[in-house]
């Protein structure tokens, strides 16, 4: 992707990629509940589907060389529904399609692209496309489309079509090309979705489509909207079993066609087409206009207080505003159904939510959206009840949430990297109450926070046993899945201890949550006693704080043979070589030092991120964010930067060869994390309002909004100095390095020296794993 002189807008033909389907999911639109990937209109819905709604999943049976006790039985996975929003165009007769015009433009039996630009608006939230088209008869037309998925209405996707002629042509549309008529596939058993019946109306179309094994249903209304001048001859025809709009144009003429599809997917079919109705309605009693509206006040308010503004380097502008939209996009309407790992931007990872969502998404949601971080935590709670069922299964009490999941069973069949990462129990209750802290949202420390913490309290009680060293949580794999079923992973056991001692701040907060728990003064001790005693494994002849009880004891990786530098490392080894090496995938230890920074002092912090830096691969996209705030924490802002770029761009460039499945959405948030909690080092620590503003070599100019309580306030951070701006509220007394600063209405603006870096070169990493890499065919997770 070159440069461009609007940061606000990613157009197609700056995207240095090759590949269509890694385009469509950098131009999809979506809010959470329903996303449209960014296909041409006349791709066929089989070679890329592009609509899926987050409630609408298929059950799959597990397969397993063998089997073994507790094993999921199924997988659940995403499935495309219909693409209600779509249209076929035919101009004399001939479809408008840019890509047989592009296979056969010597010939130009297909019709001749004149123009065609794509682009995604990051600051309205909308797909534009203009074509300018010239079919073999030689009539020429220009199409100009929008495509919206509403962030204020959860079941919508609206499209707009203005056709402009420039000579006399015929224009045929046909309203969902690509969906069968009548009754279809009522006799098929094999998993999938099929599709009931499809109706197409002058007025609009009815879809209905079922799931074979998980029963679950969508139906979809749309209404079409049809303006012309009344010179215009244009009318609905039956052709096929369905409606086409047909409109003989003038040279001069235009016609503007719209379409309102609503969705509604879920459990209850009987009740889905009723409940489309409704939203439909209520879209179109709205119109476009308004909903055009709705969409740019809704992302104004997500903007003003996530934007990052860096000048300096317009690439790393761009990438980071889009990777921002791509969070907001992903959460903005997740009530009862949760953040997936790619949003709804593609199928990858079936779909499905990872502890992703509470430990990299959410905290950048408790600053840009907090409604939709709120929403997520309320829907882990709704499925305490599969994560309490697997505790039992694994026969321990409490909650024990699933590594991946849609409804909130798990859906991993890889033991060692899901069942025994036990650490996702302490990113979902941390989650919440990171968030109760960052919100003062009394409603869900009550209702949410002190359920999740409690159970996932009870759980690593049980998990975990006392010695006389200590508390040890063993057989455990922490973030990093190339040392698996380990011993006192440090990261989990860190996770643990705030986990407990969160659960019994909760408690003697909420008494009467806790007493309808059941949770007593005994177990409330015998939670702060693990705590207290938790294990953190460390290696005093190396002075650093090891991943794992004596990991720094196994044999180091290997980078120099040929053949074992090629990435990611498990596509080419045996987990077997690799659970035995001192060699990280993705951030652990310095995912702790970046989690709980109050367990260690700095000078800590530092040995055990130069120690850790050499072995760490980053074979997962969940590594850059970490080791970006602490690599700036430490001082190492340029290596810091250089892993915010990482974050920001992973998707634009490709760079893990995975984005036709979707956006790596936590990367993604890691970006903004990489800049405001890194390079700026902003903290919300005891209520204040931390920040420690550094400034890498390739900026001249970083500025963002923070917000603590009711008041907002600008930072701008440059060489000569960081300024502090109050916007809004009464007061806000930000703590600069050491130094206090408040601000007031009476004294708005105060100016503080820059922090600087350390002195000396950051550490190396592994051969081949600077910082933006080109990843080897077959990318990585």
């Amino acid at each position: 992707m070159t440069a461009q002189p609007d940061a606000w807008t990613l157009r197609e033909s700056t995207l240095d990629v090759d590949d269509p389907r890694v385009v469509a999911s950098l131009l999809a639109v979506a809010n959470g509940y329903v996303g449209v990937r960014g296909v041409l209109d006349e791709t066929e819905p089989d070679d890329d589907p592009a609509t899926l709604v987050a409630s609408v999943y298929e059950e799959f049976d597990q397969t397993y060389a063998e089997r073994a006790y507790g094993y999921p039985e199924v997988e659940e996975r995403l499935v495309p529904v219909v693409d209600a929003w779509r249209l076929g165009w035919s101009v004399d007769g001939e479809p408008v399609d840019v890509r047989a015009a592009a296979e056969d433009d010597a010939v130009r039996v297909a019709g001749t692209v004149e123009a065609h630009e794509r682009s995604l608006d990051l600051r309205h939230g909308a797909l534009h496309r203009t074509l300018r088209w010239a079919s073999p008869s030689g009539g020429r037309v220009t199409l100009r489309s929008e495509r919206l998925v509403p962030l204020s209405r959860r079941e919508v996707v609206a499209t707009r079509w203005h056709v402009e002629a420039h000579d006399d042509v015929t224009v045929a549309v046909r309203p969902v090309p690509g969906c069968t008529h009548g009754e279809a596939e009522q006799g098929r058993t094999a998993p999938g979705l099929v599709t009931v019946s499809c109706r197409h109306e002058a007025e609009g179309s009815s879809v209905r489509q079922r799931t074979v094994r998980s029963e679950r249903g969508v139906a979809v209304e749309t209404a079409h909207r049809v303006e012309a001048a009344d010179d215009v001859a244009a009318a609905w025809h039956r052709r096929g079993g369905g409606a086409v709009l047909v409109a003989e144009l003038r040279a001069g003429q235009r016609l503007t066609l719209e379409v309102l599809a609503a969705y509604a997917g879920g459990p209850d079919a009987d009740a889905l087409p009723a409940h489309a109705r409704a939203v439909l309605a209520r879209a179109v009693d709205a119109g476009w206009d308004a909903l055009a509206r709705e969409q740019t006040d809704a992302l104004e308010q997500a903007w003003e207080r996530g934007d990052v503004e860096l000048d300096g380097d317009d690439e790393m502008q761009l990438a980071v505003r889009h990777a921002l939209l791509a969070v907001v996009q992903a959460a903005a309407r997740v009530e009862g159904v949760g953040v997936r790992a790619k949003g709804l931007t593609g199928t990858g990872y079936g779909g499905h939510a990872f502890w992703d969502s509470e430990s990299f998404v959410l905290p950048v949601l408790d600053q840009v959206l907090p409604g939709a971080a709120a929403a997520h935590l309320r829907w882990r709670h709704a499925t305490l009840p599969h994560a309490r069922e697997r505790a039992a299964e694994l026969g321990l009490p409490g909650a024990a949430f699933p590594w991946r999941t849609i409804s909130g069973r798990e859906s991993s069949g890889y033991w060692p990297a899901s069942t025994a990462a036990v650490h996702v129990a302490a990113a979902v209750a941390l989650g919440a109450v990171r968030h109760v802290a960052a919100t003062h949202d009394d409603d869900l420390a009550r209702d949410v926070a002190v359920d999740l913490a409690v159970e996932t309290a009870r759980l690593w009680a049980a998990r975990g046993h006392h010695t006389a060293a200590g508390f040890r949580i063993d057989g455990v794999t922490g973030p990093d899945e190339y040392t698996a079923v380990v011993d006192n992973n440090t990261y989990t056991n860190l996770m643990a201890r705030k986990n407990l001692r969160a659960a019994d701040e909760l408690c003697a907060r909420f008494p009467d949550a806790a007493a309808r728990l059941g949770v007593d003064e005994d177990e409330r001790a015998g939670w702060l006693r693990a705590a207290d005693r938790m294990v953190v494994p460390y290696d005093a002849e190396l002075g650093v704080t090891e991943q794992s009880q004596d990991f720094t004891r196994h044999a180091h990786w290997d980078f120099a043979p040929r053949g074992t530098a090629r990435f990611p490392l498990d596509d080419h080894v045996h987990y077997v070589e690799l659970y035995r090496r001192q060699v990280v995938k993705q951030a652990d230890l310095v995912l702790a030092l970046h989690t709980a920074p109050e367990e260690f002092t700095p000078e800590q912090r530092r040995r055990d991120f130069d120690y850790y830096e050499p072995l760490t691969v980053r074979d997962s996209s969940l590594s850059a964010p970490a080791q970006a705030v602490v690599a700036a924490e430490i001082g190492y802002v340029d290596l810091a930067y250089d892993y915010a770029r990482e974050c920001a761009l992973l998707d634009l460039r490709d760079l893990r060869g995975s984005a036709d499945g979707g956006l790596h959405v936590a990367s993604l948030a890691g970006a903004w994390t990489a800049l405001v909690t890194g390079v700026a080092g902003l903290r919300h620590d005891d209520g204040a309002l931390r920040l420690a503003p550094r400034l890498p070599a390739r900026l001249t100019r970083l500025a963002f909004a923070v917000h603590h309580g009711d008041a907002r306030a600008r930072v701008e951070v440059r060489r000569d100095g960081v300024t502090y701006r109050l916007e809004s509220g009464d007061a806000l007394r930000v703590v600069h390095g050491d130094e206090t600063v408040d601000l007031t209405p009476a004294d708005p603006e105060q100016v503080r020296p820059l922090l600087r870096g350390v002195a000396g070169p950051p550490p190396a990493q592994p051969p081949g794993r600077a910082p933006l890499f080109e990843a080897s065919p077959g990318g990585g997770s």
